[in-house]
């Protein structure tokens, strides 16, 4: 799997941070990030399959 940077706020980066771990929703940040994206890419072909922009053969 690709490794990848991201500079993040630290005020975002707290804010994950409450979501992982052991009480948390996530095992790690990285499962906290793929999750994230996933749903973000998710909402967006939502939105462009609505506005007619969404590709069929994608």
């Amino acid at each position: 799997m690709p490794k990848i940077s991201v500079e993040v706020p630290q005020e975002l980066l707290d804010d994950l941070d409450d979501h992982v771990g052991g009480d948390g929703k996530f095992v790690n940040r990285s499962e906290a990030i793929r999750a994230s994206i996933r749903k973000t890419l998710d909402t967006l072909d939502e939105i462009d399959e609505r506005q007619g922009r969404l590709d069929e053969e994608a």
